[in-house]
């Protein structure tokens, strides 16, 4: 295994456990993740919930496996987008303090995604 191939590999590695973890965490966290589907007015939040979760855990495991490292960036990258556009437009949180967060958490998602697409970049 060359460096770079073992870099790439250590990212992927990273990345899985960081999707992996928030799966477990957000399946603990479901009931507020409701919550904020009622808050923003969307109807069958638990089955969009549960999808998203199958869509991050299904993504972490194929960034594992080099053939299909591709296809779990771009499932990791789609679902950090849906989550952003549904739940981190800062501008739309009253409390400034919230807004600064969400503000936060969305443009850390911006350098998770540049990052995932670094990491599928050499399986095109």
């Amino acid at each position: 295994m060359t460096l770079p191939e073992l870099l790439n590999l250590l990212g992927r590695l990273g990345a899985a456990f960081y999707f992996l973890w928030s799966v477990w965490f957000n399946i603990g966290a479901r009931e507020h993740h409701y919550a904020e589907f009622r808050r923003i007015g969307m109807p069958n939040g638990g089955l969009f919930f549960w999808l998203g979760i199958g869509l991050a855990l299904a993504g972490s495991l194929l960034l594992l496996y080099d053939p299909t490292a591709v296809y779990g960036a771009a499932m990791l990258i789609a679902f950090t987008l849906a989550a952003d556009a549904l739940f981190h437009r800062y501008w739309t949180y009253p409390d400034p303090g919230e807004a600064v967060m969400h503000k936060f958490f969305l443009f850390e998602h911006v350098a998770l995604i540049g990052g995932l697409l670094g990491l599928a970049a050499p399986f095109l």
